[in-house]
């Protein structure tokens, strides 16, 4: 069975290893989607995990990144999407009893997921 939930946050961030020609090496934001699925059996209770559950490990790490420069968090300063997937993956797999795959769209056309 396969669970997920979305959570949106806004920030800025800057691609310091790019080029300085181009456009990402400017300071910049996005409207950031992320989608965190959790595969796994249906347990006693009829969940793989209950979202309330799910919500309690995601929340709190996308509210730290809500309106904020990414590149000043640490283990964000040169802040892809690739990164910051495997940042949150990382996180969000240590407060709960799964791996979880997560998806970010920087953009409505352009996602990353790990």
């Amino acid at each position: 069975m396969r669970i997920a939930a979305d959570y949106t946050f806004e920030a800025a961030h800057r691609l310091p290893l790019v080029p300085v020609s181009h456009k990402c090496h400017r300071l910049h934001g996005h409207n950031y989607r992320v989608q965190v699925s959790i595969s796994g059996p249906i347990d006693k209770r009829g969940f793989v995990i209950d979202f309330a559950e799910l919500d309690a490990a995601v929340q709190p790490l996308i509210d730290g990144l809500d309106h904020r420069f990414l590149n000043e968090i640490e283990g964000l300063e040169n802040p892809t999407s690739e990164i910051l997937a495997e940042w949150l993956k990382d996180r969000i797999a240590a407060k709960i009893p799964f791996i979880p795959t997560v998806r970010i769209y920087e953009t409505p056309r352009y996602w990353v997921e790990t």
